[in-house]
């Protein structure tokens, strides 16, 4: 019985290991391109934003965010990102705290709210030469 026990303990603990976030790290600009090229479908803009909130966690409510500049597309002046009520880094939710700036590529999820990228796919908008082929893509696209 104590075997089963130990055995169970264990399989639950592994579980919840693969439900972690875990991510390839990023190669060279010029290798992320397809990676860009496919983040970009279905995104409406790239923005540059800083969080008025931070994540309610209790209600599910998103971050509030203002934009300070459009790097593509369109997007309004302030917006809510759509969460779930069980977003959180494990699950590879990039999640924003009040007054953090960031450049988020912005997806529609209806109602005045946007679906922003993962923790996994953030370093097309980071380092600057990432962001360059994703803008690139982007324009490409329109």
């Amino acid at each position: 019985m104590a075997k089963l026990l130990i055995a169970l303990l264990l399989m639950l603990g592994l579980e919840s290991r693969a439900r972690a976030c875990s991510c390839v790290p990023p190669g060279p600009p010029e290798q992320s391109r397809q990676a860009a090229r496919e983040i970009v479908q279905g995104a409406v803009a790239i923005v540059d934003v800083q969080a008025l909130s931070d994540f309610h966690f209790a209600s599910g409510r998103g971050e509030r965010v203002r934009v300070l500049r459009t790097r593509w597309g369109r997007a309004p002046k302030q917006f809510e990102i759509q969460r779930r009520t069980s977003a959180s880094s494990a699950s590879c939710d990039l999640l924003l705290a009040k007054g953090q700036r960031k450049t988020l590529i912005l997806y529609p999820a209806g109602m005045g709210r946007y679906r922003i990228q993962s923790l996994c796919s953030d370093y097309l908008v980071g380092p600057p030469a990432h962001l360059a082929v994703t803008l690139q893509e982007a324009r490409r696209r329109s």
